[in-house]
């Protein structure tokens, strides 16, 4: 079963590029354990919305970056304007 996309490219790599500041802070940082676990945390949870393509919140609040309900509406209104 493949899960519903709603995360664009663009929002995509800034994802992976914020769980990749989260990973690098637990180096200059030095957290303590439970600073590690959230740095950790959030960085996976970014990256695997970049990999899936799947926000859950983004699901929770009706948002989707991907630009398909954009150019399926837009096309849609284009083909209902030449008639």
């Amino acid at each position: 079963m493949e899960m519903k996309k709603n995360v664009g490219a663009s929002d995509r790599y800034v994802r992976f590029i914020l769980g990749l500041g989260f990973f690098m802070n637990i180096f200059s940082l030095e957290p303590s354990r439970l600073g590690l676990f959230f740095l950790l945390l959030f960085a996976l949870l970014l990256w695997n919305s970049a990999y899936t393509g799947y926000c859950f919140i983004y699901d929770l609040l009706k948002i989707d970056t991907t630009g398909s309900k954009a150019q399926s509406s837009s096309s849609s209104e284009n083909a209902s304007a030449a008639h």
